[in-house]
């Protein structure tokens, strides 16, 4: 059974409209059990609600990086374990984090 993680539980009913933060990004991936969902066997969706306009690249690194680093450093991997649905510009924010992700090791050794 997929999972599903909705990141309006993170926007105050739709009062913040830009997750940004490391830490904050950090604090999101406990709330949602991210280390346990890396190695679930099921897909995983992840909601960014349509009011969400901004994904900052810190926020999507905390939340992400120890992921994708958990399925061999590798977007496609990651993607294809976390479906995204998202906006198209959401989704292109994402896309940049994950080259941040996957180049900078300080990232990953989180």
């Amino acid at each position: 059974m997929m999972q599903t993680i909705d990141l309006d539980r993170l926007t105050g009913n739709g009062k913040v409209h830009n997750l940004s933060g490391h830490v904050r990004g950090l604090a999101a991936r406990t709330e949602f059990g991210l280390d346990d969902l890396d190695t679930a066997s099921a897909q995983v969706r992840v909601i960014v609600p349509d009011h969400v306009y901004s994904l900052s690249p810190s926020f999507v690194q905390g939340l992400f990086s120890a992921s994708v680093k958990a399925l061999g450093n590798n977007p496609a991997t990651f993607f294809s374990h976390y479906e995204i649905v998202a906006s198209e510009l959401v989704r292109r924010q994402i896309d940049r984090a994950m080259l941040n992700i996957t180049l900078d090791r300080d990232f990953t050794a989180n």
